[in-house]
């Protein structure tokens, strides 16, 4: 039986993808877990792993156009197998031809009867309804946002399938935003509950008989028009008439994460400085016996000191849910990578396992697979614990956000040479301000504070970190 491959959620909001680039071609066998595409998310180009095992039947979507989650991409089945020509998921799609033309026969002339007596008991045909138009639920959204009637707008998808760029080529239509206005003054005197009277004579009644509420009314029913025509320039800021940047997509992800994170996750936050003087000069003996990737970096310490840290409060390797707090089992080090477009944290898999070395050369080799498009889905969202770093920035310290779905961040900065009194003496010394921030629902403050102490600890004896 032909399978359907779907758009996948690269992501816990991911809600749409763009296919860049095929990988195989329609004939090719495919295997499970081998990659077929590229797809595009808003952080990050993915490679999209085969779900199904056989010949790639049929593409249903083309390179660039952007679909979303849980649509079909494409069919995979046994050799010969026919599917349904516009891309069906029913399991009719298998059946022998013969049979599949008998059945739609009668289907056929039904409709084209249904259609007749429609047309003879109507004089005025009626347009197609929204949900009788084929188009994506992305570009259904957009429509109603933007004020666009669908039955107007032709579908550039497989199909004739209207996608979401199809609704932002086209132009809102003047009628919607004109047939409010007429109809809402006929609408409103249904709130004065005068059964009696016509809704054409309800007007002249309540000017007549009720000036006051009808001042009232005129002025209820004005203020729509007022809300409605700030709403109408949506479209312009594609334009240069605003002097707006439009959004990218990484752009509006980093929105929409960053806003529900701040919105739905109580953050708290504690801060230490950290000496890092002892693993300063640690790093450097280290380094003098490696060459390239295996070479340590302060990120790289400060990766290893987490995974310590982490073992003893696991709960800061954990997500919130409504049904209580899932616990990880995998320590997932998630670090945040900025490039022109934006940012995006990827996770290093397994670091509980890894040795200091081994974090080093997976470390370097996540930012290459980041920058030339070639990280794996599980990478992108199985993050369970992250780090942001801005000491190459010469940032002394800041807060970082956290990543949903998990429950703690550190914000780590610059190494900096400062003066440190030490009993009675005042020495130089190289320290590091770091910044937990958690989600409250998850832990409390003192817990939070034991764990950033910890991982001081192991910072500051940094041979702890090889054992």
């Amino acid at each position: 039986m032909a399978t359907k491959m779907t758009m996948p959620q690269m992501g816990y909001d991911m809600q749409e993808g763009t296919l860049v680039r095929w990988l195989k071609s329609v004939g090719d066998e495919v295997s499970l877990g081998e990659a077929v595409a590229e797809i595009e998310t808003d952080k990050a180009v993915v490679e999209f792993e085969s779900t199904a095992e056989g010949v790639l039947l049929e593409l249903l979507v083309e390179e660039g156009t952007t679909v979303a989650v849980g649509e079909s991409i494409a069919t995979v089945g046994a050799e010969g197998e026919t599917v349904a020509a516009d891309g069906d998921d029913s399991e009719e799609a298998t059946e022998a031809e013969p049979a599949a033309e008998e059945a739609s026969e009668p289907d056929a002339e039904e409709a084209a009867e249904a259609e007749e007596d429609e047309s003879e008991a109507d004089a005025i045909p009626l347009p197609a309804s929204p949900s009788e138009v084929r188009a994506s639920p992305i570009a259904r959204k957009l429509a109603a946002e933007r004020g666009v009637d669908l039955n107007t707008v032709e579908g550039t998808g497989p199909g004739g399938r209207i996608l979401r760029s199809d609704v932002l080529a086209a132009e809102p239509m003047p009628a919607p935003s004109e047939e409010p206005e007429e109809e809402e003054p006929a609408e409103a005197p249904e709130a004065v509950e005068e059964p009696p009277m016509p809704e054409e004579e309800a007007p002249e009644a309540v000017e007549e008989e009720e000036p006051a509420e009808a001042v009232e009314e005129e002025s209820a029913m004005e203020a729509p028009e007022e809300v409605e025509e700030p709403v109408e320039p949506k479209p312009e800021p594609e334009g240069s008439d605003m002097g707006l940047v439009p959004l990218t997509r990484m752009r509006q992800q980093i929105a929409r994460t960053t806003v529900g994170s701040k919105t739905t996750i109580p953050h708290f936050y504690v801060s230490t400085d950290i000496d890092m003087t002892d693993a300063m000069s640690l790093r450097k003996e280290i380094n003098a016996s490696l060459e390239g990737d295996a070479r340590v970096s302060v990120n790289d310490l400060v990766i290893k000191a987490c995974v310590h840290t982490i073992k003893g409060f696991p709960k800061f390797n954990s997500s919130y849910t409504d049904d209580g707090i899932r616990m990880h089992d995998s320590i997932n080090i998630g670090i945040a990578i900025a490039d022109e477009n934006g940012l995006i944290m990827p996770a290093i898999l397994d670091c509980g396992d890894k040795s200091l070395t081994e974090i080093s050369v997976a470390s370097k080799n996540l930012v290459m697979r980041s920058q030339s498009g070639t990280l794996h889905a599980e990478e992108y969202t199985g993050g369970t614990f992250s780090i942001s770093n801005m000491g190459m920035f010469d940032v002394t310290s800041f807060v970082a956000i956290i990543q949903p779905p998990q429950s703690a961040v550190l914000a780590i900065g610059t190494v900096q040479k400062k003066p440190v009194v030490q009993g009675d003496s005042v020495v130089v010394r190289e320290i590091m301000s770091a910044t937990l921030s958690v989600d409250h629902r998850v832990s409390d403050g003192a817990e939070g504070a034991q764990f950033i102490v910890q991982l001081k600890e192991y910072l500051e004896h940094p041979l702890r970190l090889l054992v």
